[in-house]
């Protein structure tokens, strides 16, 4: 009897090891954050085509996974069914019609606002030695490249609008996976400031002629945008760069050649308004790469502001609300609520300890901490 016992208790030690080494394995994922997936390739690109008829969707110098999506031009979405080397299919979804995400003056009204706020932008880049090699004779430039002039015409274009530009020049060198995790301390020192929505600029490294496109009559470098899949803000940043897509077809179109919906989070968890801008390929000059980023902010600068921001400037901090804002926050206290449930059981298995333990230990935290609360009131008054 006492051999049965015995085995018993090895079999419960070994199911709780196993379970221990699960809980532990599953935190250690819960929190390494997803940008170690927001790869981009040192060299070559991409080139995802249609199942059916063979003609190509995409191309990009970004690594492209089973699952990806891409809205083109023609706002078709494109689901990524295999991928074999530098080549992929994907298949038809659906057809979307934007017509409902263009900024409403009837909106911006809704939108509540107070006098100390003001239209503030934040720009940044995670790859800040991304150049132009017509023009600045290099793909990349440790010590800064082309990519900042870029993100300096975007941010004089918009200042000109009566927007304030939070625009830093760090470069965040060198260029590799980990720069997301470089760029991330930025970012966040960024949005502290208050400001309205993010843009990280970067530039493609795909054949030149994919990116160029004639508006008004002029050569600009064509502007694509890309929304990570895998953060709790996933809804409001797809629903803000479907309106940015709007926009841009509405006054320019052609300029926003797609969207891509690609896995990791680019920073993207940290705010609702928070998009990644490719602004033409390593292979253009700059010249004309700068001319889609003056045009890219008058289309960013309508869809948060209003249609008339030149001559009607309106109440200070007045933005159109994004779909989904409320929805992404839900989400992120959710995520917290079962980080901390898995945290909390993590311990409890890990230590040995019963609910019962668990509970009596909250408790009494709890009751000392609000003890201490009220003390520290009654000193205070």
């Amino acid at each position: 009897m006492k051999r049965i016992i015995r085995r018993v208790i090895e079999k419960m030690d070994r199911i709780k090891n196993i379970i221990q080494g699960f809980l532990i394995l599953t935190l250690i994922l819960c929190f390494i954050p997803n940008n170690v997936l927001a790869e981009e390739r040192d060299d070559g690109y991409f080139t995802i085509k249609d199942k059916k008829t063979g003609e190509i969707i995409f191309q990009t110098s970004r690594y492209v996974y089973i699952g990806d999506e891409y809205l083109n031009e023609n706002n078709k979405l494109y689901r990524v069914i295999s991928v074999d080397g530098d080549e992929g299919l994907a298949e038809f979804v659906e057809e979307v019609d934007l017509t409902d995400f263009l900024p409403s003056s009837t909106e911006q009204k809704d939108f509540p606002v107070t006098a100390e706020q003001s239209r503030r932008i934040s720009v940044y880049h995670t790859h800040g030695d991304e150049s132009y090699v017509p023009t600045d004779g290099a793909a990349s430039i440790k010590n800064g490249g082309g990519i900042l002039s870029v993100g300096e015409v975007f941010a004089k274009n918009l200042e000109e609008k009566g927007v304030e530009v939070l625009h830093s020049t760090r470069v965040h060198f060198p260029h590799d996976n980990a720069a997301y995790q470089r760029s991330r301390r930025t970012a966040r020192e960024l949005l502290q400031q208050g400001v309205d929505a993010q843009f990280d600029i970067h530039r493609d490294a795909i054949p030149p002629e994919r990116y160029i496109t004639d508006i008004n009559g002029e050569k600009v470098a064509r502007v694509r945008l890309v929304v990570g899949k895998q953060n709790p803000n996933y809804i409001a940043n797809d629903n803000f760069a479907k309106q940015l897509k709007a926009a841009g077809d509405q006054i320019y179109p052609g300029l926003i050649k797609g969207i891509f919906y690609a896995r990791g989070t680019y920073n993207q968890d940290l705010a609702p308004r928070s998009i990644l801008v490719e602004v033409g390929t390593d292979k253009n000059d700059k010249q004309i790469a700068e001319k889609g980023a003056a045009l890219f902010a008058d289309v960013a600068a309508r869809t948060l502001y209003g249609e008339d921001l030149k001559e009607t400037p309106g109440p200070a901090g007045t933005t159109s609300p994004i779909k989904g804002e409320t929805s992404a926050i839900g989400k992120t206290l959710l995520w917290l609520i079962v980080l901390t449930v898995i945290g909390i059981g993590g311990y409890m298995l890990i230590t040995g300890g019963s609910w019962e333990e668990i509970k009596t230990k909250l408790s009494k935290f709890s009751t000392k901490e609000f003890a201490n609360f009220l003390k520290k009131k009654k000193n205070r008054d």
